[in-house]
């Protein structure tokens, strides 16, 4: 037997020693989940509550909410949230965990099965590259990831179209969306993207990414930035969106 196998053996004995001695348990409702080894679809969340979250259902409508904030954006072609969401309610509390309690894997978790049920509509058939919005590189050390990022990665594992971090940054490191009120938020964001190498995407159907929309404000900004890309087509998607 070689090193190797015996050091990989090794840590899959561990690994699974340790789900048995500390389990997973669904965040919402405390239950023992599967072992992360065995569960595709997430150890963070059991399946009955993942089957109680309440989804838009936008992968199947045209004309839907979300498309309905960005229309007019020359570059704009389609449009979808996965889930609603209100301060009360089961969503909320996930994307408050995977945003501040270091659990981006939620968000990794819920695009991998948002990507599994829009696979049947056509959301994602001419989509070439899937780009999440960028954190600040502050930000991004203060935390740790980008949720977003986790986002993109699950929805490209499911649909094995490419995800991209490279040409759009976020330039300056405004005060959080959620922290400020509706009016000011399209205020807070103007101006602090910018794109890399706009060539490399000339004419691409660009999938837009990010774990909530609200006023739409950052999505605009993204997208304000993003006409560099000459040619190019973009959608949008989150994870969630107010009721």
């Amino acid at each position: 037997m070689s090193k190797a196998w015996l050091s990989s053996l090794f840590v899959r004995c561990a690994q699974s020693l340790g789900a048995v001695l500390s389990p997973m348990r669904c965040v919402l409702c405390g239950t023992v989940t599967e072992s992360p080894l065995l569960n595709e679809a997430g150890h963070a969340l059991c399946p009955r509550c993942l089957h109680r979250l309440e989804r838009t259902e936008q992968f199947h409508l045209r004309g839907n909410r979300t498309e309905d904030m960005f229309y007019t954006h020359p570059q704009f072609e389609r449009g979808a949230c996965f889930l609603f969401y209100d301060k009360a309610e089961h969503v909320n509390r996930l994307v408050y965990a995977f945003k501040y309690f270091r659990t981006p894997e939620l968000a990794y978790d819920l695009a991998l099965q948002a990507a599994k049920e829009a696979l049947p509509t056509d959301f994602f058939d001419t989509v070439d590259v899937i780009m999440p919005v960028p954190l600040h590189p502050r930000r991004f050390r203060q935390r740790g990831y980008n949720q977003s990022e986790y986002i993109a990665r699950g929805l490209s594992d499911v649909t094995k179209i490419p995800y991209d971090i490279e040409h759009l940054t976020r330039m300056r490191n405004n005060p959080q969306q959620a922290r400020i009120r509706g009016n000011e938020r399209a205020r807070n964001v103007e101006g602090i993207f910018a794109v890399n190498h706009p060539e490399e995407l000339y004419r691409k159907h660009i999938l837009l990414v990010d774990d909530v929309i609200t006023t739409g404000s950052t999505m605009r900004a993204c997208m304000d930035a993003m006409r560099a890309f000459r040619g190019a087509r973009i959608s949008v998607f989150a994870l969630a969106q107010p009721r």
